[in-house]
């Protein structure tokens, strides 16, 4: 039978030498024994987190310290993703779902078998949906192997691909009520709500320093190979029309009636053809012996023309990761005009940014990975040209993109970047809240 300090010391004897990290987390937190709190595991988010564990659970299903690990690994994952910034109110197919990404991630982060075994004990590989919550078997149905596949192998998957597998087979799991599968962590009860920023903060850079570790945290899905997409473009309402030509408005992006570009004269050198002769044209005599008097002369002229250069002043960031792909339709209709009169750049991010030309941006073609990641939009500002960075900048998204870094914050304050963000979908402030000057909820 486990003790708390036989616990511990399992614990610290499978972390990965390199997450130095870890073992100091693992060091800060309290661990005790429960068995109503939580079915497996679960982690409070106070000021000095709990790991909670139900001592019947460890003692049938983690007899290997690597299966504790494991254990582990998935409870910290379950609140570092901050599901609950995506989905208000969880269902069993919520859970489900979210069960299957994170038993991916830690399959790929730690490939050995001494460590997925720990999935494959807990849920068979031939009924729905335990087989969709444990790497591929030989009895796996074939019908979800391409899921199986993006989650596990392709690192393209995310959680509404996943939704997708289970709604198509929800009439028989209703049927079932779910046939038997064993789900981990405690999903229903608020110990995974990311209150304490401190807390947060720590749990993102334990994450970070794991080896084949390539997720990004905080509420936003997998980054995989960039894909093309298509946004099905619907008819957005009068009062978010009038929302975002009030953003476009104060974030730079429309300058009210004061002319958007440069207005310029510019001198010109261009060819034209006259009835009388250039005299400035040194083989003019030479041309009249040898061919004769002609009744039209080449020459040049100098001409004035009226250059209007386009005074971008806001570059504008547009959300295409996983999490906006249903309302990204309703949203992105809105900037088709601003973008059509030159009025400002448009760029693509999720995990990278991918600049849009107008000409795919009005067939709805974009390119995402599925993730989102702040840093990448500041990432690609600071590597413009300073000439090309303009004073402002215009973030769409519905926030969940995980908080800006310390170097790319004090950049940003230091030039006096004014950010701007247009808030749709099931948004949330709070990743965003210290770099915004001004939000606007769609």
């Amino acid at each position: 039978m486990s003790n708390i300090e036989d616990i511990k010391r399992r614990l610290f004897s499978v972390i990965p030498t390199s997450s130095i990290h870890m073992m100091e987390f693992l060091k800060l937190m309290d661990i005790r024994f429960v068995e109503d709190e939580t079915k497996s595991a679960a982690i409070t988010c106070s000021i000095r987190p709990e790991l909670l564990l139900n001592k019947t659970f460890v003692d049938t299903y983690c007899k290997t310290d690597e299966h504790l690990f494991m254990l582990i690994m998935h409870e910290l994952y379950h609140i570092v993703l901050g599901h609950t910034h995506l989905f208000k109110r969880h269902s069993e197919i919520d859970n489900i779902a979210f069960d299957a990404v994170i038993n991916a991630i830690l399959c790929r982060m730690f490939p050995e078998e001494e460590y997925i075994s720990f999935f494959k004990s807990l849920n068979g590989d031939n009924l729905f949906p335990g087989c969709i919550l444990r790497p591929i078997g030989n009895n796996t149905p074939q019908k979800f192997i391409p899921t199986l596949k993006n989650l596990y192998l392709t690192n393209t998957g995310t959680y509404f691909e996943v939704y997708e597998c289970i709604t198509n087979e929800l009439e028989e799991f209703l049927k079932t009520k779910g046939g038997s599968y064993i789900l981990l962590g405690d999903h229903y009860d608020d110990n995974d709500d990311m209150n304490n920023p401190l807390l947060k903060k720590m749990l993102d850079k334990v994450i970070s320093d794991l080896p084949g570790n390539n997720l990004i945290s905080n509420g936003r899905k997998l980054g995989g190979e960039l894909e093309n997409k298509t946004i099905n473009f619907a008819k957005a309402e009068r009062v978010a029309q009038n929302k975002m030509n009030r953003l476009l408005l104060k974030s730079g992006v429309v300058q009210g009636n004061i002319s958007k570009r440069k207005i310029a004269i510019k001198h010109v050198l261009e060819d034209a053809t006259l009835v009388t002769p250039d005299y400035k044209d040194r083989m003019l005599l030479a041309k009249s012996i040898i061919y004769g008097q002609p009744l039209l002369y080449n020459s040049s002229l100098i001409n004035s023309r009226i250059v209007r250069d386009n005074n971008v002043q806001t570059l504008v960031y547009l959300d295409v990761s996983g999490s906006v792909i249903d309302d990204i339709n309703h949203f992105a209709p809105l900037l088709l005009q601003p973008y059509k009169n030159k009025e400002c750049l448009l760029f693509a991010f999720s995990t990278v940014v991918v600049p849009v030309s107008y000409k795919n941006f009005r067939k709805g073609n974009y390119q995402t990975t599925g993730g989102t990641d702040i840093d990448c939009i500041f990432e690609h500002y600071f590597s413009l040209p300073k000439n090309k960075q303009t004073k402002k900048i215009l973030i769409l998204t519905d926030g969940c993109t995980g908080t800006v870094s310390d170097d790319y914050y004090q950049r940003i304050k230091q030039q006096k970047i004014e950010v701007y963000c247009g808030l749709f979908g099931d948004y949330t402030k709070e990743d965003m809240s210290n770099i915004t000057k001004y939000f606007e909820e769609f």
